[in-house]
């Protein structure tokens, strides 16, 4: 398994500097920007959760250059149906890559649903190592919401 940092370095030696590159919400844009500065071509696509892909396809329509998605998890799966648009499109250059490191973790790190190893409209799902970080969130979801209906159950 790779860190975060090495695939997303893999990614723009792959692409180089003449790919427009689109860094979805949250880490994933704050580790492309370390990485990339002022060298590469990035949209950071902040506060847009599972659009980053959208706005790659747009970029690949009208733009002869690469574009190339940088994609997390999580993001991904807010907005799977740009995939099949991405496969029916099949255009030659669209690139989308997915860090999968099986969390939201910029909102805490909550578990998210497991991605398969391949999905269309998708150039590689990349796994990556959150370094054995755990949860900011201290609770998992099915005792958040064992919490919240008690809360709610007291409240009436």
């Amino acid at each position: 398994m790779t860190t975060r940092e090495e695939a997303i370095a893999g990614i723009l030696e792959e692409h180089g500097t003449t790919a427009v590159y689109v860094a979805s919400t949250g880490y994933v844009s704050r580790a492309v920007y370390a990485l990339a500065g002022d060298k590469y071509s990035v949209f950071y696509m902040q506060g847009s959760m599972g659009l980053a892909p959208a706005i790659g396809l747009g970029i690949a329509m009208s733009s002869p250059a690469d574009a190339v998605v940088i994609n997390g998890d999580g993001a991904l799966l807010m907005s799977m149906g740009t995939t099949h648009t991405a496969r029916e499109l099949a255009l030659p250059n669209f690139f989308h890559y997915v860090l999968d490191n099986g969390c939201h973790e910029s909102v805490g790190g909550q578990r998210c649903a497991r991605l398969d190893a391949t999905y269309p409209g998708v150039t590689q799902v990349i796994r990556v190592d959150r370094g054995h970080k755990p949860p900011r969130v201290g609770v998992e979801a099915a005792e958040n919401a064992m919490i919240v209906r008690s809360a709610l159950q007291e409240m009436r």
